[in-house]
């Protein structure tokens, strides 16, 4: 960096500088200073290594947050299944009770069957039993 401002300050001002007196090329040097200064302020420009440092920076700060993204999905993929093993045992549960039911229900429906059928014959045998001793006694 000091070898090309002494360079580009060579060129223009090269025997300018040798007799000069103090302060005396201050404003004719001004804007060759400044190019270099602006040249210099950013390293990543002209330095590659900084450059390169920089990429890396940003591509390690990218790849931690892609492995905290990363993460984050897995903790939801077991939150998810947790819940999923929970609705699992709810269905099994679900489907032991109702199958229950549905037997107990048999069993009820069966029986209330059974009563009528069994209200309907002695209804039916207390009517007819003495119409039909009355009809044989004629």
């Amino acid at each position: 960096a000091l070898i090309e401002l002494y360079g580009k300050y060579s060129e223009q001002f090269g025997l300018q500088a040798k007799s000069a007196t103090t302060n005396s090329l201050t404003k004719k040097s001004k804007p060759v200073l400044q190019a270099m200064c602006k040249k210099y302020d950013d390293l990543s420009k002209v330095d590659k290594t900084s450059a390169l440092v920089g990429k890396v920076d940003e591509v390690k700060v990218q790849m931690q947050d892609n492995i905290s993204a990363m993460l984050k999905n897995t903790e939801q993929a077991e939150s998810l299944a947790e819940r999923s093993d929970q609705l699992n045992e709810q269905a099994s549960v679900f489907k032991k009770k109702s199958t229950d039911l549905r037997k107990q229900m048999r069993c009820k429906n069966l029986k209330m069957t059974i009563i009528l059928t069994l209200l309907v014959v002695g209804v039916l045998a207390i009517i007819l039993v003495p119409l039909i001793m009355k009809a044989r006694s004629k």
